[in-house]
């Protein structure tokens, strides 16, 4: 999965609503390894270029996160990568390979506010805290000028407030 930001953006995909898991959700350029690829970055890259038809060269690794288990006890390993293209720039080229609909690009001034960010209680096997932040309408760029609100939540959601956490330090959040 691609944790891909800028200096003052974080970029989402809205995921197509015709997708047969996570329909509409907000989420970032990902997907499964092929045979053979054992370097999550390696994947972060086909995975970058077949999704948004840009070149991995406009990428530059800065890392990984901790690995982000789904509600499917699937992981994920988040891989940071800074977007060497201006926002204009990605926005005039990134198209979409059907497994997408739109482009989100949030602010990190909004990601960062404490104040923004909520949970909820999920009663599953067990009892476990949702952590979600709401993507208020006008507060972000788009591709498709669909200014919509949006809801960032689940896996997504914990890799950012992850990123957050070991960006600004481990005090209470």
């Amino acid at each position: 999965m691609v944790f891909l930001f800028n200096e003052d953006y974080v970029f989402f995909i809205k995921r197509s609503e015709k997708m047969p898991t996570h329909g509409g959700q907000m989420a970032f350029v990902g997907g499964h390894k092929q045979s053979g690829e054992t370097d999550p970055w390696i994947v972060a890259q086909r995975e970058f270029e077949e999704e948004t038809s840009l070149g991995r060269e406009h990428l530059e690794f800065l890392g990984y996160l901790p690995i982000v288990m789904t509600a499917r006890l699937q992981p994920i390993v988040p891989v940071l990568s800074k977007l060497l293209i201006t926002t204009d720039e990605f926005l005039q080229s990134v198209k979409s390979n059907g497994e997408w609909d739109d482009v989100v690009v949030y602010p990190w001034h909004d990601l960062i506010k404490e104040e923004l960010w909520e949970f909820a209680w999920r009663n599953g096997f067990t009892k476990t805290p949702v952590l979600y932040h709401p993507i208020r309408s006008g507060t972000f760029l788009t591709l498709t000028k669909n200014f919509k609100a949006h809801l960032l939540w689940g896996a997504t959601a914990g890799m950012v407030w992850d990123f957050l956490r070991l960006y600004y330090g481990s005090s209470e959040r």
